[in-house]
């Protein structure tokens, strides 16, 4: 056959009837595929349609199911208690929850009628609340988010976070907020010092016992509150210029103070804040210079401190007479109650080395917990360079009651 095609011979009479006769036989066969073909491709279609009716009969079985399944759910014979319980599990980690509708308690309200019924009727789901006044949070729906919010929380006490951005005068969220301050038990505030100042003067309240301020200077000086609320038993301040530490007359209660001020004179404190059980404090250098007492400094005892916790900047850690300045500063006082003493090594941006704990583990430590009655004392230094001899260490500190612990763990709050 391919002699023939690839030839331009005439062919002869046999060749050409033999050529007429496999056409004739060719196409015959052509027609039969064609039709099997077309046949296959019908009950292709057959079968599709078979297989969407069955595909829509599933979907209605399916959904039957779900249905039958959802109105015998253990979850729909919860007692309220439970799925309040289950509620407050689901609320943001924060301290200050942030109103987002597509979070908790929020998103909760909008899944079915019970669920917006019991999240609405559970007052602690909606008794934290993060506010900031950015421009485009001054909007009606904002206002109206944060305005049930307050009004679900039934009068629970509050714990709340203003972040404020505008000096004056207050922006109408931030006059919402202060509009229920008989209920904000727990107060953090951020901004400069003249917003910190109106919106403490205007939050005052006998039920506020918890009330940390992050103040950004505005280079402004401002009359200071001439007292904090009466029952504030927990303060703490951040600020680059110290505005607002109380006077003794102003915080009788104080029982927890932790303070990032840039100059702290930690013997002023303990005399100024007689109530105080726990004191966190950061010591830079200028701190250090500060506190580092006169040779004729008066010893002095503070009977109510159990636990205190310095955070050590990282410009102070290296330097042999800052850790001789705060031992200077040990040896005078007296702190029968104190079982806590915690060194936290605060490395800069950048900074890898740890400090050393040789340098900071004076026998000034050691002699402050001898002057404590506590049975049981703990002396922690975190993020700091464990000795060679840790061990040797710490059975000596341990024969005199003292547990040692040394670690490079520097993830532990501040506040």
């Amino acid at each position: 056959m391919s002699s023939v095609v690839d030839s331009t011979c005439i062919p002869s009479v046999v060749e050409i009837r033999e050529a007429q006769l496999a056409l004739q036989r060719d196409g015959q066969e052509l027609e039969h595929v064609e039709s099997v073909i077309n046949g296959l491709y019908a009950e292709i279609e057959a079968i599709h349609k078979r297989v969407s009716l069955l595909q829509e009969k599933r979907h209605a079985v399916q959904s039957r199911i779900f249905t039958n399944r959802a109105r015998i759910s253990p979850i729909r014979f919860l007692p309220t208690e439970i799925l309040q319980r289950i509620f407050k599990a689901c609320l943001p980690d924060d301290r200050y929850v942030k109103p987002e509708i597509q979070s908790a308690p929020l998103l909760l309200c909008q899944i079915c009628r019970r669920w917006r019924e019991v999240a609405e009727a559970s007052s602690e789901l909606w008794s934290s609340i993060a506010v900031e006044d950015f421009i485009n949070n001054q909007s009606k729906s904002y206002m109206a988010m944060v305005t049930r919010w307050l009004v679900t929380s039934h009068h629970r006490p509050l714990t709340v976070s203003l972040l404020c951005h505008y000096s004056t005068p207050l922006t109408p969220v931030l006059r919402l907020l202060v509009s229920h301050s008989a209920l904000i038990r727990d107060l953090r505030i951020q901004g400069n010092n003249l917003n910190i100042v109106k919106l403490i003067s205007a939050c005052v309240s006998p039920v506020l016992k918890h009330l940390l301020l992050d103040v950004w200077s505005s280079g402004t000086n401002s009359p200071l509150p001439g007292t904090y609320p009466p029952n504030l038993t927990h303060l703490g301040i951040r600020e680059s210029r110290p505005h607002f530490l109380a006077s003794p007359a102003a915080s009788p209660k104080i029982t927890h103070l932790s303070l990032d001020i840039p100059v702290v004179d930690f013997i002023k404190i303990l005399v100024d804040f007689p109530a105080l059980v726990r004191l966190t404090t950061s010591l830079s250098k200028s701190s250090l210079w500060a506190t580092n007492p006169s040779s004729d400094a008066v010893p002095i005892e503070h009977r109510a401190l159990e636990i205190l916790r310095i955070y050590l900047k990282c410009e102070t850690t290296m330097l042999a007479s800052n850790a001789e300045s705060l031992a200077r500063t040990f040896d005078l006082l007296s702190l029968p109650s104190l079982r806590v003493l915690t060194f936290l090594n605060h490395r800069g941006r950048g900074v890898d080395h740890s400090a050393s704990l040789d340098l900071w583990l004076a026998e000034s430590a050691h002699a402050l917990f001898d002057r404590s009655s506590c049975l049981l004392k703990r002396l922690r230094f975190h993020d700091f360079e464990r000795p060679l001899d840790m061990d040797v260490l710490c059975e000596q500190f341990r024969s005199f009651g003292i547990d040692l612990r040394v670690d490079n763990d520097d993830s532990e709050s501040f506040w």
